[in-house]
């Protein structure tokens, strides 16, 4: 267990924001199946702060969703640091991944890491992502209705192999993929949200023992590749993310060790497969449900524009972020709006929220992404469906070519339309998924394609 969880306080209600009374099992259940409805209970009720009593917590998770506290929470690193925050998540990604270091190494890894997502390089995965989504697209197109997500999810995968890994072999990349897949797939992780003895490994067949064997499994094939990238004579002409991470300096000369490397990529593999995934199904999903929106993009599209296209994937992460929050913890003794939060408590900036406040963006459940085609004239911290400041996602340019590439892509060959009702959320780590896997008919047209 964390030193975070460890130095957690206890419950005090007069030391936390205000909280519902209910059992943390049934606040835990009812965020997960409802995060957004639960969530919008709770600001009802208690206005922009309060408090989610919700494993795996021992107290309470300070939550934040106005524009003024989410951006407390983000930015103010005296008063909220990262890293302890995301130490739930060092299970899944090693504790020297960007996402769980505390600030002075947090900074250091980000610059070595920021140099492979910058936009000249994005643009050299362009084609490369063109051609594995192209590759993907017949089974998305075939007849009848079906979820978006979980071809999404083969897709992020596939991107992340050839991308991020630099896997080339097809053997070599199918093992990969059987390993990542039962890893990373979001049924191994609702274990994280059990009390800490249920997460203990109790044999093959218990939840913690099937996590930390799967674990194992993706994280000593990674190591191998890494171990072999170092020796291949090649390196230095391939333009993946490993190959340039084990080249990466920092101003003293000083690199990556190999578990660093493994810690980082393996931080990437979780940022970059699941978030995106369900970005490409909640967008697809939403414009089945949007024809006037769907059509107006696809006119746009076939005109050779791309300014509806991204105010389309900007609405779309602002009504279904893919990602619930960003985590932080409390340095010491302080408050947030208006509300007391002792120190070492967990804290939350939740994106969904947030981009609901009506206060913020009228008639905040329509999808209407003309709001993002004027100027920017937004409230700071009022749109972070990839987080803000430093510790913003650091793949967003990679998640952004691959969401375009597949709309650009699907829509030049079909009309989404819908196969049931809109759909929900639910939680599954800290991602939000359709929950149905954004189900959608796609309606064959005659292709309009011109490679960009």
């Amino acid at each position: 267990m964390s030193d975070a969880f460890t130095r957690e306080p206890p419950w005090n209600p007069r030391l936390f924001p205000p909280a519902y009374r209910t059992p943390r099992a049934v606040q835990t259940a009812r965020n997960l199946l409802d995060p957004q409805g639960y969530g919008h209970s709770l600001r009802r009720r208690f206005g922009p702060v309060f408090s989610l009593r919700m494993f795996p917590y021992r107290s309470a998770l300070v939550c934040a969703t106005d524009a003024a506290t989410n951006r407390e929470v983000l930015t103010d690193h005296e008063r909220f640091p990262g890293g302890d925050a995301s130490a739930g998540l060092a299970a899944v990604v090693g504790a020297g991944s960007l996402i769980c270091t505390p600030p002075p190494v947090h900074l250091r890894h980000r610059k070595l890491l920021l140099p492979p997502f910058h936009g000249r390089q994005v643009t050299r995965w362009t084609q490369g992502v063109r051609e594995l989504v192209r590759a993907e697209l017949p089974d998305l197109l075939a007849d009848g209705p079906k979820p978006v997500r979980p071809w999404a999810q083969r897709l992020t995968l596939d991107v992340i192999l050839r991308v991020v890994l630099g896997l080339t072999d097809p053997a070599r990349t199918a093992e990969f993929r059987q390993a990542l897949n039962a890893f990373v797939g979001m049924g191994n992780f609702p274990v994280l949200f059990l009390p800490r003895p249920l997460r203990r490994d109790f044999g093959p067949f218990s939840p913690g023992g099937r996590f930390h064997r799967r674990r194992a499994a993706a994280r000593d094939l990674i190591l191998e590749e890494i171990v072999a990238r170092r020796a291949a004579p090649d390196r230095a002409e391939r333009d993946d993310v490993l190959s340039m991470l084990l080249d990466a300096r920092d101003e003293h000369g000083v690199g990556l060790s190999d578990e660093q490397v493994l810690d980082e990529l393996m931080g990437l593999v979780l940022a970059g497969h699941e978030t995106t995934a369900a970005s490409i199904a909640w967008t697809l999903h939403l414009l089945a449900h949007h024809p006037t929106v769907r059509d107006d993009l696809i006119a746009d599209l076939d005109a050779g524009s791309d300014r509806l296209l991204k105010a389309v994937i900007k609405e779309s992460g602002r009504l279904r972020p893919a990602v619930y929050g960003s985590l932080r913890t409390a340095a010491y003794d302080t408050e947030l709006g208006g509300h007391p939060v002792p120190g070492h408590a967990f804290v939350a900036a939740l994106f969904p929220l947030t981009h609901h406040d009506p206060e913020l963006w009228p008639r905040p459940d329509a999808f209407r992404p003309e709001r993002h085609l004027g100027a920017d004239d937004a409230v700071p911290y009022s749109l972070t469906p990839f987080g803000g400041g430093v510790r913003r996602c650091i793949g967003v340019s990679l998640a952004q070519l691959e969401v375009e590439t597949v709309l650009r892509e699907t829509l030049a060959a079909a009309v989404p339309e819908e196969a049931g009702p809109p759909e929900s959320t639910r939680l599954m780590a800290v991602i939000l998924v359709p929950t149905r896997g954004g189900r959608v008919r796609l309606r064959r047209r005659r292709p309009h394609r011109a490679d960009r």
